[in-house]
């Protein structure tokens, strides 16, 4: 028993007691005031994390509180945004591809004070075709007619064959249909343009009809003579690559690259109307220059 008294959880479990009652004491005489703030230190924190639990639980019952018609007007709003935002970027673009045509189409208009093009797009192509015609997005409510002539910035595309108020058809230069009067810009020697199937495929047109002494060689420019009034005068259609005899024909003819590539052209110029369209030039014969109705 004595040994209980001398032992050391015994001291201590009397120091613990001493100390409550010192405490019991003091906390008599200030009021509670220390062990109410013990209690605030360590509920303090408690507290807080419950009052942000508690705020986040609201703001999450609020917005599933929502109702559905609110979500729906919310969703059509923004779609309507979309569509708007869509539209002006489409129209955006729009205005960029009519002012880089009309860009580069500002050289030839300057140089042909007579000329009145309408720009156009591509919108389709023959699948049926061989000789790559095509569809554009003017037609007649736009003063485009029968047999206007089509143009790029680089040259020579076609001719309108086929005319509906918001639309056409566009027979290309390789076409068998498309003959044009042309001549040699270098020497002046004259003949026309025309194809075939087989120079079609390697995107190739013939300058029928030259004379035996012709000096047309290789790297000529040719253009459009402007004879027949279907095409103006100097439209540039493409240079010689080479010049050989004709096997059906005791004349010559040159092979001619064109500057246009009508397999992949999209965006040309349609001359409406220019000095002396249609009026066929004296010792002209129409079926040299002016494409055949068969090809409407």
């Amino acid at each position: 028993m004595k040994d209980v008294f001398h032992s050391n959880g015994f001291k201590l479990v009397v120091a613990l007691a001493f100390i409550l009652f010192g405490l019991m004491l003091y906390t008599a005489g200030s009021g509670g005031s220390v062990v109410s703030s013990l209690l605030g230190f360590v509920s303090t924190p408690m507290q807080k994390v419950s009052t942000v639990v508690t705020n986040n639980a609201v703001a999450t019952t609020q917005a599933a509180t929502r109702s559905n018609a609110e979500l729906l007007a919310e969703n059509d709003a923004l779609k309507q945004q979309i569509a708007e935002l869509n539209k002006k970027l489409i129209n955006y673009y729009t205005y960029q591809q009519e002012n880089a045509q009309l860009r580069k189409f500002l050289e030839l208009k300057n140089e042909n004070k007579d000329f009145k093009p309408v720009s156009a797009a591509v919108i389709g192509r023959d699948p049926n075709s061989d000789f790559y015609s095509f569809q554009i997005d003017k037609g007649s409510s736009s003063g485009v007619k029968l047999n206007d002539p089509v143009i790029t910035e680089s040259g020579v595309a076609g001719w309108i064959s086929s005319v509906s108020a918001g639309y056409s058809r566009v027979t290309t230069i390789l076409s068998p249909d498309t003959k044009i009067s042309a001549v040699d810009k270098v020497n002046r020697d004259s003949g026309v343009i025309n194809c075939n199937i087989k120079m079609a495929d390697s995107n190739l047109l013939k300058l029928s009809y030259l004379d035996a002494n012709t000096t047309v060689k290789a790297g000529d420019i040719i253009v459009t003579s402007g004879l027949g009034g279907v095409y103006p005068r100097n439209l540039a259609i493409g240079t010689v690559t080479k010049v050989d005899h004709d096997p059906y024909d005791v004349s010559l003819y040159a092979e001619v690259k064109p500057f246009v590539d009508v397999k992949t052209v999209r965006d040309v110029m349609v001359i409406t109307s220019f000095e002396g369209q249609g009026q066929a030039l004296p010792g002209d014969t129409a079926s040299s220059s002016t494409p055949s109705s068969g090809s409407k």
